[in-house]
């Protein structure tokens, strides 16, 4: 939405901008939210599949042989 102001803007015009800054505001810092949480589920993710590798390699490692 983009917004052309006069040299003298009015009240109207300034409470329009201000509002519209708000909802800017409002919608970026839910975004940056939902970044943070998707990061945190996929660190989980991560460090879930690091350990379980970490499993597997000290197993073959070890040789357990096949029966």
């Amino acid at each position: 939405m983009y917004l052309q102001l006069e040299f003298l803007a009015q009240d109207k015009d300034i409470e329009l901008v201000k509002k519209s800054i708000d909802d800017v505001k409002t919608s970026s810092d839910k975004v940056r939210k939902g970044l943070f949480a998707r990061y945190n589920e996929l660190a989980k993710m991560y460090l879930d599949l690091h350990d379980r590798f970490q499993i597997l390699e000290r197993n073959i490692c070890k040789g357990y042989p096949n029966d």
